[in-house]
């Protein structure tokens, strides 16, 4: 009885279904990327709450409140006695312009005062405020071993606030 030897082909690797599960995973990653929103760079120190919750909401326009009684909308610097005056033609040239507040923990809370009551001239009904997550109130805290020197705060989560009727 005679058998016969096959010849071995070397193995072919199809590179062209590689290249669509490559895609694939390539469309995936950019359609679930989150982008940020740039915001200035105002170094704010926020104060902590174990209340805060993230907005649902649209982005909103940024109002910050520095230490040093400065007021800014976005990245232009605003007297805050003429804040007021400024949303309010904003808020006229877009009726669905939304605005939050962030003010920094050490800034004067007389600014705040006014900035919240500008927001009311203004005829804004909602200023979601912004905090940071106060990691001591949190329901389930790591231990303190665990936590590292180099580890990085955890980001800001705007918080729903409306101001008092007048």
């Amino acid at each position: 009885m005679r058998f016969r030897n096959k010849t071995r082909r070397s193995p072919i690797i199809n590179i062209v279904s590689l290249i669509d599960i490559l895609c694939i995973v390539l469309i995936f990653f950019v359609v679930t990327t989150v982008f940020r929103r740039e915001e200035p760079q105002i170094k704010l120190d926020l104060p902590k709450s174990s209340q805060a919750k993230p907005a649902q909401q649209a982005t909103p326009e940024i109002i910050s409140v520095t230490e040093e009684e400065k007021v800014y909308v976005g990245d232009k610097e605003v007297p805050a006695d003429q804040l007021g005056d400024y949303l309010k033609s904003r808020k006229d040239d877009d009726p669905t312009a939304k605005f939050a507040l962030k003010a920094s923990k050490k800034a004067p809370f007389e600014v705040i005062v006014k900035v919240m009551d500008a927001v009311k001239i203004a005829g804004i009904d909602e200023l979601p405020t912004f905090t940071a997550e106060d990691s001591t109130m949190a329901p389930n805290p790591a231990p303190a071993s665990a936590a590292s020197p180099d580890s990085t705060p955890t980001p800001p989560t705007p918080s729903s606030f409306t101001p008092p009727a007048p």
